[in-house]
């Protein structure tokens, strides 16, 4: 009890919040602290709207899918693995028009209410029917015609063309997919964008998930076991062994070191390598993903890229744009801007199927090699700034026209380690570069068009190259002000050709052969991807994923590789299925 009010003196003082009180207390060697990912206010916004599906709301990303709601199908990403769990298989047609899905018997909803294929086909369905509000809605309109049900456990996915990839990409992918199913006997009548999901004397958020939401407040999120969890119930797995999980915001990366030290946080927010270094020194209970740097952390699926607008002048010349990637020293910016702990790239392919798909011998390395865009040389920048038609002015400046090239060099806050050394090397070759200031209007601005260029993340390629090639497909490049439905899918790029491709590549399973006829359109994809280069890619992100175990164990790790380690992944429901208390008290 001593250690519980410690804990909750400590984070009300971190955060000015007598929100704990509200709760019963709970021993901190059976609570889980936990913050959400990546840079986050100071406060939690919408915290009473637990709407899991408006894009706004981000409660489904920070803790909902590792507390109140669960997945059919898990994937481990390092190994390709599939985790049954709402579901216990699923199979595809051979034209791949349709999917079976059998769903686990016992599962019930925290009510009581029995899970069933009902539940499925009305969330599908509420998708594919949605508003654009509804970021899923895009895609599920795209791909579902409708779903039957046979019966209670077992429904049929009816997809528009063939979709060998469908059920692995949006209920089993384990990653950044978030799409839960919904309760029918809650959601049916309610308007999906404007239903808030919270009640809590109803039960609301409701899910089938191990916890419940106990409190919501600007300071803290607090979910509460379920003893009667349907898993537990039903022998599918033991009931989570942290008793509470505790969700609090953390505005900074020297905030989250100092609560590490402290053993007040067990995990949640990325640390800058040096920062995870300098805590490191003091807590030695602190690890990461690798046991030794300068590479802590695992792939992230990501990476970070300088992103053109399309459809605004110069940025549509390739020219220039070739001539900026010359000007860039990836191996210069990885050293400043990350200590050496990213992976330079030259295309969004993560380390998750780099393995599978690259390295030598491999057709789509051969590309990569062909096109030897890792080479800053101030010979080339000359070489294609010339071929578009630009000249340096009396101040050493690219401009044409008598118009200076001016480079917005612009970044959330979440990537600005990289923003003053690119900005540098820009100048350094006659650029007219511009350290934009961060603020908060990067979102909406990438996903409407409003801007020229952006340092943004690309998140795409886990298992085959498609995920990361169909980013190019003119069905995301909208006019400018109509928001697209993929935000790393930025560029506006649109060809014809490339869009022939990438069709005849979604209809079919991925194939290594390299005389397979995906392989051979990958590498065709490949190829017009990096001669018209409509973004630069430049670093590929290994965050520093920081885990405490100083109360807890069995956090994922290179040596414990059952899941990959990121938080706001669905996978990582499995972890906190995982964990094991210590015995600290």
């Amino acid at each position: 009890m001593k250690r519980a009010l410690l804990l909750g003196s400590a984070l009300a003082l971190l955060m000015g919040s007598t929100a704990f009180a509200q709760v019963a207390d709970m021993p901190r060697n059976e609570t889980l602290v936990l913050t959400p990912w990546g840079d986050q206010p100071a406060q939690f916004a919408n915290i009473e709207n637990w709407n899991p599906y408006v894009s706004s709301i981000t409660h489904q990303r920070d803790a909902m899918q590792f507390t109140v709601n669960e997945m059919l199908f898990y994937t481990n990403l390092t190994t390709g693995e599939i985790i049954p769990w709402q579901g216990e298989s699923y199979e595809l047609a051979p034209d791949f028009l349709s999917a079976t899905i059998k769903l686990r018997e016992g599962v019930e909803w925290s009510d009581g209410q029995p899970f069933s294929a009902d539940d499925v086909k009305f969330t599908l369905e509420a998708l594919r029917d949605a508003p654009a509000e509804i970021g899923a809605s895009s895609a599920f309109k795209e791909w579902v015609k409708d779903v039957t049900v046979t019966d209670a456990h077992n429904l049929t996915i009816n997809f528009t063309k063939p979709a060998p990839r469908f059920v692995r990409d949006f209920l089993a992918l384990g990653h950044e997919n978030h799409y839960p199913t919904l309760p029918k006997h809650i959601w049916e009548g309610q308007d999906i964008v404007a239903f808030t999901n919270y009640d809590l004397e109803k039960g609301w958020p409701l899910g089938t998930g191990a916890y419940k939401l106990v409190l919501s407040s600007n300071q803290q999120e607090i979910f509460d076991r379920r003893d009667d969890w349907w898993g537990a119930k039903t022998g599918f797995q033991d009931l989570p062994a942290p008793k509470r999980i505790m969700l609090v915001p953390v505005s900074s990366d020297d905030a989250m070191g100092q609560l590490h030290i402290a053993n007040q946080i067990d995990g949640g927010r990325q640390l800058l390598i040096g920062t995870f270094e300098a805590a490191r020194a003091q807590n030695d209970k602190l690890s990461s993903w690798n046991a030794e740097g300068p590479n802590w952390g695992a792939p992230d699926g990501c990476d970070y890229s300088l992103v053109f607008n399309q459809l605004r002048a110069p940025w549509n010349d390739v020219n220039l744009r070739y001539a900026i990637n010359h000007a860039i020293d990836r191996d210069e910016l990885n050293d400043i801007g990350y200590e050496g702990s990213q992976k330079v790239v030259t295309y969004a392919f993560s380390g998750y199927m780099a393995g599978t798909w690259l390295g030598e011998g491999s057709p789509l390395q051969a590309v990569l090699d062909k096109y030897n865009l890792h080479n800053p040389s101030q010979e080339l920048v000359d070489e294609y700034m010339a071929k578009g038609g630009y000249a340096k002015d009396a101040n050493g400046v690219w401009a044409k026209d008598g118009k200076p090239v001016t480079v917005n060099v612009r970044t959330p806050a979440f990537i600005q380690p990289i923003l003053a050394p690119l900005t540098q090397q820009l100048k350094n070759a006659g650029f007219d570069a511009v350290q934009a200031p961060v603020d908060d209007t990067w979102l909406p601005d990438i996903q409407s068009g409003n801007f020229d260029t952006m340092i943004f993340v690309h998140c795409g390629s886990l298992s085959e190259p498609l995920e990361t090639l169909q980013h190019y497909h003119s069905k995301f490049a909208r006019p400018e002000g109509t928001n697209i439905p993929n935000a790393v899918a930025a560029t506006r790029y649109s060809n014809p050709e490339y869009d022939a491709i990438i069709d005849r590549m979604e209809s079919v399973v991925a194939d290594t052969n390299p005389d397979s006829a995906y392989m051979k359109d990958a590498v065709a994809a490949l190829d017009i991807a990096l001669r018209d280069l409509p973004q630069i890619d430049l670093l590929e992100e290994f965050h520093v994923v920081t885990f405490n175990n100083t109360y807890w164990t069995g956090w994922p790790s290179a040596e414990n590789a059952y899941v990959a380690p990121y938080t706001p992944w669905e996978a990582f429901n499995v972890v906190i299925h995982t964990l094991q208390p210590t015995g600290a008290q």
